[in-house]
């Protein structure tokens, strides 16, 4: 596969250490005839990369994975100046191992759901989640979601998140939304500190679409980038993106459960 391409190290400039990192692993690869090239993350180009190396946090890697997207090309990510790191494969010490066992073969590719919300300016697509929430230090809006074959929800309060499996360890987490394995293929709507008691999280299938009309203008965001404002009586529609992010994961990570209980459960 690498004879086709390069290694791209994509790195966060304003983490330190990162680009320390991204040059580590390039000299790595060009000692061993391999073409690789290093990038700062806001000047990606993924031009006939076949892996790509995203270093930073999570952040990066979700600004990585919509820089690549639709393209299938492999990420592994790594984590240096990071809080978390729920989506790498470890610190800046695992960088030359995960190299090492990429080039051995020794390695499995997960391939993780995308959600997509089109509205009045395009279409944008996440990997963790879409965010509608009251624009101003209120937060407070009103929105109708109508969930195709399921019916409508009336919602009042601070807002909607809608997330893929993969963002449920994030944003939906802190709001109360289930966990929920990422190789699942399903959306979570968790509603934003609702004025009823009622409106509870709920998972549907990935072939449902999700309408959303705001009462209220209405902030959207995607992967924590705010992408616009939903106008008063406008609608967005959200749902499963076509395309995929493809994660590399090595036999010496720790597995999904692993790292809820290491990372937010506080276990051993």
């Amino acid at each position: 596969m690498l004879k086709r391409g390069k290694i791209l190290f994509v790195y966060n400039p304003r983490k330190k250490g990162t680009s320390r990192a991204a040059a580590a692993g390039v000299k790595w690869c060009r000692e061993r005839g391999i073409p690789a090239e290093a990038t700062p993350r806001r000047e990606i180009e993924a031009q006939g990369a076949t892996l790509v190396v995203a270093i930073g946090g999570d952040g990066t890697l979700l600004r990585v994975a919509s820089a690549l997207y639709p393209r299938e090309v492999p990420i592994i990510g790594i984590n240096v100046g990071g809080s978390l790191g729920f989506l790498s494969s470890g610190g800046e010490e695992a960088l030359i191992p995960a190299l090492e066992s990429f080039l051995e073969g020794s390695y499995r590719v997960e391939r993780r759901m995308r959600v997509a919300v089109e509205w009045g300016e395009g279409e944008v697509t996440g990997l963790n989640d879409v965010v509608l929430v009251g624009p101003g230090a209120y937060r407070f809006t009103e929105l109708e979601v109508e969930i195709a074959g399921v019916g409508k929800i009336p919602l009042a309060g601070d807002g909607l998140i809608i997330s893929t499996p993969t963002g449920t360890t994030a944003y939906a987490a802190a709001a109360g939304g289930p966990l929920m394995h990422p190789a699942l293929e399903s959306l979570l709507l968790v509603p934003l500190f609702p004025h009823s008691l009622g409106k509870r999280p709920l998972v549907i299938g990935p072939e449902h679409e999700i309408a959303v009309e705001a009462s209220y203008p209405t902030a959207v965001f995607v992967d924590g980038d705010r992408i616009g404002t939903l106008g008063k009586g406008k609608r967005a529609l959200v749902r499963k993106a076509p395309g995929y992010t493809y994660l590399v994961r090595f036999p010496w990570e720790p597995d999904f459960l692993s790292r809820v209980s290491n990372k937010l459960l506080g276990g051993p």
